[in-house]
């Protein structure tokens, strides 16, 4: 199984750095997705998405989603913290967990998530994991809350994830935040 990834970011207006990042990286048969949300804007909200990333770079991705949450949580501590959206892919099937404002849609397979309430590095209730599987040809999003919730993967269904993704932030994107998105398709 593989994933074809594409992202489109930008920061709020009148800022030269974003709070967002992103993380796409494959390990043997398991793919990590990840979207951050540094909490605020600037130079602050950056290097706290920068040290979550750093972590999910190198992180062993057998390791149980609760305990990533977990250690993640623990690496923010010194940051303003951050949101987080982080899932774990293997063939069709996805275990993952958000913290705080990020969100995802798929536009085949009905992945039922729960967001857990917090800010990763401040505060953090027990972590709600969610399972579910991608459907033959799915497609999935994961972004940041500068972009709108009200999107609707159907009308890039035809783009390439990247063209979806850029088209998906010049729809939905709030330009008063740093806004994210993150598009996957399973080939």
């Amino acid at each position: 199984m593989s994933l074809l990834v594409g992202i489109a970011a930008r920061p709020k207006d009148g800022e030269i750095v974003s709070g967002d990042a992103t993380v796409s990286r494959q390990e043997g048969g398991r793919h990590l997705l990840a979207v951050i949300d540094g909490l605020g804007h600037g130079v602050e909200a950056h290097a706290a998405a920068a040290e979550a990333c750093a972590y999910l770079e190198q992180v062993d991705l057998d390791r149980p989603i609760d305990r990533m949450i977990q250690d993640l949580h623990e690496r923010l501590r010194a940051t303003r913290g951050a949101a987080a959206l982080v899932l774990v892919v293997s063939e069709a099937r996805v275990v993952g967990c958000g913290v705080g404002n990020v969100d995802m849609r798929t536009r085949i397979g009905r992945i039922q998530h729960m967001l857990t309430p917090g800010v990763l590095g401040a505060r953090l209730r027990k972590p709600k994991i969610f399972e579910g599987d991608l459907g033959d040809r799915d497609r999935i999003a994961l972004f940041s809350d500068g972009i709108a919730s009200s999107v609707d993967l159907e009308g890039s269904r035809d783009e390439a994830p990247a063209v979806a993704a850029r088209s998906i932030l010049a729809k939905y994107g709030r330009h008063y935040d740093d806004a994210t998105v993150l598009v996957a398709d399973r080939e």
